[in-house]
Parts: C-alpha cells; sequence; structure tokens
C-alpha cells in the first residue's frame, strides 16, 4: 500500500515516519525545501525524543520530497495541514482546502483521503464535496503528545476512525489493514460518523482542560485558607471515576492544541447559536490564572521590580520540547519587562533557548522605542550568581537534582510556580520559599 503525508510539521513528522517503521511505503510532501533537504540527511526537524534514530532506521521507506506529482497513485493521503484560529477563534480552514485544491488534479479518484488535523464539525463534508463526491474521505484525528509523541504513536488509548453513513466496505477494510497493528495489540478502534470523530477531539481536550481548571480553581481557595493542594488533588485523583492525571495545579494549561481547541468549540457553540457557560469559564480560568501568579512577586515586592534581575526557569511550554507557542510565560515576560525588572532566563532544552533567543530578536526589533534587559544562559551553575530572586515555571525533574546550597540569590527568595521543589529542603538552606498554592 502506497501513502502519501501532506505536511511534515511537528506531529505529523512523527505520522510520516512511524507509518515508515510499520513498513509501509511513505510519500512525505512539504513545500519548504530546506525542511525536506534537512529531512533526508536524518536531520528532524522539531525536537522530539527518539526521533532521529527512528528516522535514520525509516528513511528507506520514506521519500521526503517537495513535488506533488510523487503522490499520484497513492492508496492513501493522509491531510496533516495547520488549522490556525482568527481573532474571533474560528477556525480557519484555508490551509485544508488549499491543500485539496493543490492536489485535486493529481488525483485518480479512488484514493482514500485521512483527515488528520484537527477540524471542526462538518469540515470532512465540506472536504467529500470539494472532490465532487468522488473520493473516500474518513476523519482520523490525532491525540499525539509533544515530547512523547512516539510512543503515543505506538501505544495509543484509541484509534477514532469517522467514515461517510454509507461508506463502501472495501474502503473500511483498506483502512482496518492499515492499521491492523494496533488491531493486534487489542487497542479500542472507534468507528463512527465524520462528526462525531471531529467533535471527539474537541471533547477530549476541552475536558482534560476542564480538569485543570477545576484543580486551579481549587487550588486558589487551598492558598487562601492554608489547605494543601496537592493532597485535594492526590486524594480526589484516587477516586476510580475521577483519576489523577490532569489534577496538578499550575499556572495554565499551556500545551498548544488545549487552547486552540476550547476556543474552536465555543465559537463552534455559537455558530450553532448554543451557549456553554463551563467551557467558556475553563478559557476564563485559564486567562486569569497568569495575573494570580504575578501578584504574588508584585505583593512581595510591594509593585516594585525597579532593576530588580530575576532568574527564571523555563521558557517551552512542556519539559524537553522546543516549542514556545501557547507559552504564557512569553506573556509574563513581558509583563515582568514592564514593571522594569532584569531577566536571566534559562531552559535544559538548548532548542528552547534558541527559539526564545528568535522570539527576544522579534520582540526587540517589534519595540523599537524599547530596550528589554534579557541575558539568556546555557548553563545553570552560570547564572545562579547576581539575580534577585529565582521563578521556575515548569515541571522538569533535574531541578531537583541541583544543589541549591551553591546558590546566590540577593533578596534569598524562589517562587516556585509549579511547587516541584521540596519545599523543607530549600528552607534549611535559608531561602524564602514561597509556592504558588500552599
Amino acid at each position: 500500500m502506497k501513502i502519501s503525508v501532506i505536511w511534515t510539521w511537528y506531529i505529523w513528522l512523527i505520522q510520516s515516519v512511524w507509518l515508515a517503521k510499520l513498513w509501509f511505503k511513505v510519500t512525505s510532501l512539504d513545500v519548504f525545501q530546506d525542511k525536506i533537504d534537512k529531512l533526508k540527511d536524518w536531520i528532524p526537524t522539531i525536537y522530539e525524543d527518539w526521533l532521529e534514530e527512528v528516522l535514520k532506521e525509516t528513511l528507506s521507506n520514506i521519500n521526503f520530497t517537495t513535488n506533488k506529482k510523487e503522490i499520484i497513485w497513492s492508496d492513501i493521503i493522509f491531510l496533516c495541514v495547520w488549522t490556525p484560529q482568527d481573532d474571533e477563534w474560528k477556525t480557519d480552514l484555508w490551509y485544508i482546502y488549499g491543500a485539496i485544491d493543490d492536489i485535486k488534479p493529481l488525483l485518480n479518484w479512488n484514493e482514500i483521503i485521512v483527515v488528520k488535523s484537527t477540524v471542526p464539525v462538518w469540515t470532512n463534508e465540506s472536504i467529500y464535496n470539494m472532490l465532487w463526491w468522488k473520493n473516500s474521505v474518513v476523519s482520523n484525528p490525532e491525540f499525539l503528545r509533544e515530547w512523547v509523541a512516539i510512543d503515543d504513536f505506538f501505544n495509543p488509548d484509541r484509534i477514532v476512525l469517522g467514515f461517510k453513513n454509507d461508506e463502501k466496505i472495501e474502503v473500511k477494510d483498506k483502512i482496518f489493514l492499515l492499521y491492523e497493528y494496533f488491531k493486534n495489540k487489542n487497542i479500542p478502534l472507534i468507528e463512527t460518523n465524520w462528526q462525531t470523530a471531529e467533535l471527539i477531539k474537541y471533547s477530549a481536550n476541552s475536558f482534560l482542560a476542564t480538569k485543570i481548571s477545576f484543580i486551579n480553581e481549587i487550588a486558589k481557595l487551598a492558598d487562601s485558607v492554608w489547605a494543601n493542594v496537592k493532597d485535594i488533588a492526590k486524594s480526589i485523583g484516587i477516586d476510580s471515576r475521577i483519576w489523577q492525571k490532569f489534577l496538578n495545579a499550575w499556572i495554565w494549561y499551556g500545551w498548544s492544541c488545549f487552547p486552540k481547541d476550547v476556543k474552536s468549540l465555543i465559537h463552534q457553540f455559537k455558530e450553532h447559536q448554543l451557549t456553554w457557560e463551563i467551557i467558556t469559564k475553563v478559557d476564563f480560568v485559564n486567562h486569569t490564572q497568569t495575573d494570580y501568579f504575578l501578584d504574588k512577586i508584585f505583593k512581595k515586592y510591594k509593585n516594585y521590580l525597579h532593576w530588580k534581575t530575576i532568574w527564571v526557569l523555563w521558557v517551552a511550554f512542556k519539559p524537553d520540547t522546543d516549542d514556545l507557542r501557547e507559552s504564557k510565560w512569553l506573556e509574563i515576560i513581558k509583563k515582568l519587562l514592564y514593571a522594569w525588572a532584569k531577566l536571566k532566563i534559562y531552559d535544559y532544552n538548548e532548542k528552547a533557548l534558541e527559539n526564545f533567543k528568535r522570539y527576544y530578536e522579534w520582540l526587540m526589533l517589534s519595540n523599537s522605542r524599547w530596550f528589554f534587559p534579557i541575558t539568556i544562559w546555557k548553563d545553570f551553575s552560570d547564572i545562579c550568581d547576581n539575580a534577585d530572586f529565582l521563578v521556575v515555571t515548569l515541571e522538569d525533574t533535574r531541578i531537583t537534582k541541583e544543589d541549591f546550597a551553591k546558590i546566590r540569590l540577593k533578596d534569598n527568595i524562589i517562587f516556585d510556580w509549579k511547587n516541584i521543589l521540596d519545599k523543607n529542603r530549600i528552607k534549611k538552606l535559608g531561602i524564602d520559599y514561597i509556592w504558588v498554592w500552599y
């Protein structure tokens, strides 16, 4: 079976690589020649654990190309393109429809088009209509998480397949053959219709975002009455009806998919003249979390941060990724800078620091009247001295192994925005340790 994958950006590259590892012949198409050249030389264009090794293993089964004609005679074409949002949170389908227009002249009208992109309800039907009802269209949303995408691909919780109501049995058989490896591992294959498959992805991410916002709201009350939110989360998570995952109190759900999918779902409710107060409040809580945390700093310093040097760990939205998309820390950085603070930035991931450097250069260029005092450091030990206080913004267990006895902070204060450090250990060193939540 010949398979084509349109786009090699982020998670979609994983799609190509792992289909090739399952011994399918894959043509991976992108419009950027520099990206394709890197992939041909075994250089990953995204940061993902084990990706380089697997890319080398499977390169003989993948044809990376910018030539659209090479998708001709494909049995299955995966549509994996970006679906951004406009200012009103409506999902922009320009890239999806543009890709269909591009490949339409090359089709033999018997290919199966599999839509992996996260798209609103009725999108698969629109694609089917654009193809003049000649090609079968399957909705197959992805549930891969950055940093663990490789493991997620081979060990998914479920695979969702949305078909046209009267889809031909031979089309379903071909799709089930594609996923035979997972069927043999007893991974649930959920067969449903287009609309249901489209909504499953939005529902799953929005529900997880709801759990996070819920525990964040509880954490505010716990903080004000000296209750321990970690014990609360642990106790309610033991309940089999609730489960413990996604009950870690934090300052936001910063994953790139969660904010986008929550907003898109809100817009889809509005489009159908419906209101959903729960998901609207979930988005509101996420937006207001950063101010709650910043207030901890401003109250401690009585709103005076003029030329205070703040040491910041980290900038990416998740440990061991280089992805700054939807990282609320960038928003917080701006607010600290506008309060005339100086920042020393560090992240264990060098790629994240490289991306932040590009962001910082853009910040300087786009605000030519401002000077932003930011220093980017590439070694943990180098930035310990000459800072007034430390702010920890991300859960990365590597920090728990650092020697805090060697740290010299002028104000002897650590703000731990993830409650990851050992409170007693830090306090024994004479450091004023401020949990975000008690």
